[in-house]
Formats: C-alpha cells, sequence, structure tokens
C-alpha cells in the first residue's frame, strides 16, 4: 500500500473529508487530494502532523511497516518516540481559534505575531 492509501484509509477511518483534514493541518484541500492520489508526498512536518491527527503511528503513515493505529498504552513497547505535551488552556483555546481561520486570516495573524515577538 502506497503512503497515500494510508492517509486516504485513515483519513476514511475518522470519518474526515479531504477539506477537514486540510484545515487541520493548514494545508489546502487540493494539497490532501495530491497526496492521497500520490502526484505529491507530504513533507516530514506534515507527514508527522498527519500521524497525530489520524491518531496513527508515525512510521506506519511513512513505511507502512509496523502497527497502524497509534494507541498509548503501546508506545513503549514499540519505542517511537511522539511528542505530545499537555497545552495550557489559553494555548488550546488559541490553537482552536487558529484552526478554524481561513489561511489568508492565519497568514495575517503570523505577521501580526510576528511583530510581537
Amino acid at each position: 500500500m502506497k503512503i497515500g492509501n494510508r492517509i486516504r484509509e485513515s483519513r476514511e477511518q475518522k470519518t474526515l473529508s479531504q477539506s477537514e483534514l486540510a484545515r487541520r493541518l493548514g494545508v489546502s484541500q487540493p494539497t490532501v487530494s495530491d497526496w492521497e492520489n500520490g502526484k505529491t508526498e507530504p513533507s516530514v512536518d506534515n507527514l508527522r502532523t498527519l500521524a497525530v491527527e489520524l491518531d496513527v503511528w508515525f512510521e506506519w503513515i511513512v513505511t507502512g511497516r509496523g502497527p497502524r493505529d497509534f494507541r498509548p498504552e503501546v508506545q513503549e513497547a514499540q519505542r517511537e518516540y511522539r511528542v505530545e505535551r499537555e497545552l495550557p488552556e489559553d494555548e488550546r483555546h488559541l490553537q482552536a481559534v487558529y484552526r478554524r481561520l481561513p489561511p489568508a486570516r492565519r497568514e495575517a495573524l503570523l505577521e501580526f505575531l510576528k511583530h510581537w515577538s
């Protein structure tokens, strides 16, 4: 099975549309379509985010080897490092707001924040 098929299968199992997955990843719907159809492949950063959003192991999404479904209780046995820290409430709220923004507003917000940092 190719990487695009693994992305599509996992997305469909989570009952996400291409548009919803794209929004969560901060990419366009045609980008997700291109990944699923094998026209392009996601970057390593996008693969990491895909693994988290789709609740699958990074190794599986990239190579097709190993277990598919991510289960924290299996993490130690698999010896795969996965960074997921608990965000404070205010950061979770900011993240939720950011994820609902259309791409143009995200860019504008990021530009605004660059001037503050």
